[in-house]
């Protein structure tokens, strides 16, 4: 009869326990802080009072800022020590063994023209050396998007998997690009956009459809939940990827990032069984490492 060490059984155990009690309280304050910040967007969505500054292919309107420091206030009640990247704020400084990087408001100029499409994006990370990712602070713990107009809330912990208002989430099984709906982006200038237009001509013949929905964060929570069946974006930040790269490898796909210019991300995710396809349409460095 085997020996058991249950001094040696209790000390793993009692490590383990910690650093679960930890991800869930990273998750439930990612949850409230994201609704928080739902609320008020909801508050102000279709709002003619609403203040906007235009900028070309682009808005800044009050709402960021709002929600903004209702994030970084909830974070802070829990972890008043964790560090905080933000999109309007840029870094605010901590010491804690955590980064929170946060999009208030993804998805702006649709929540300014009054389209539904639009989140809260709050992505958990560890700060060690470990990112597989350059540019994020480490290993992801945990990853919360929140689309207020549909009251959905996506939410990826790491070794947990990924869920939609509890319910488990699964990229889409399908095998083949003409089977799935593939998302795009056109960009913010005209060298980004001349790509676009090249990309989407490959594009198109082999897919169901392509769609353009305006808010990254969003539409990668979708391609967790296998709505979308794949992601084709430039020129995107950390905070727009975030939180969304949690929740998709936690739902069984892949989330590859390259930094293409300086601050600027190259983003391809999906099921790894389309990964080859999309090879096809997008063929440079990014798509030919995703897993076959």
């Amino acid at each position: 009869m085997p020996v058991i060490d249950l001094s040696s059984r209790r000390r793993i155990e009692s490590r383990r326990r910690p650093e679960s009690e930890t991800l869930g309280r990273l998750r439930d304050t990612a949850v409230r802080a994201a609704r928080v910040a739902g609320e008020l967007q909801m508050h102000h969505f279709r709002n003619p009072a609403l203040s906007c500054r235009r900028l070309l292919h682009d808005v800044k309107i009050e709402t960021d800022l709002r929600c903004e420091r209702a994030i970084v206030t909830a974070i802070r009640q829990t972890f008043p020590d964790h560090p905080v990247w933000s999109e309007e704020s840029g870094r605010l400084p901590g010491t804690g063994p955590y980064t929170w990087i946060v999009d208030p408001l993804d998805g702006t100029v649709n929540f300014w023209h009054g389209l539904p499409i639009f989140c809260v994006s709050i992505g958990c990370y560890r700060n060690d050396r470990s990112a597989v990712v350059p540019g994020l602070p480490g290993a992801p713990a945990v990853g919360v998007v929140y689309l207020p107009a549909g009251r959905e809330m996506f939410v990826g912990v790491q070794g947990r998997g990924a869920t939609l208002n509890s319910r488990r989430l699964c990229v889409t099984a399908a095998e083949t690009l003409s089977d799935v709906v593939v998302t795009v982006n056109f960009g913010k200038t005209p060298e980004r956009m001349r790509r676009a237009t090249a990309r989407l001509a490959g594009l198109l013949p082999k897919v169901r459809k392509a769609r353009c929905l305006g808010a990254a964060a969003a539409e990668m929570a979708y391609v967790a939940a296998g709505y979308l069946g794949g992601m084709l974006y430039d020129g995107l930040k950390p905070w727009d990827f975030a939180a969304g790269k949690i929740l998709i490898e936690e739902a069984g796909g892949f989330v590859n990032a390259a930094e293409t210019e300086p601050g600027l991300w190259r983003v391809a995710a999906g099921p790894a069984a389309l990964a080859r396809e999309l090879a096809s349409v997008w063929p440079d460095e990014l798509i030919r490492r995703a897993p076959s």
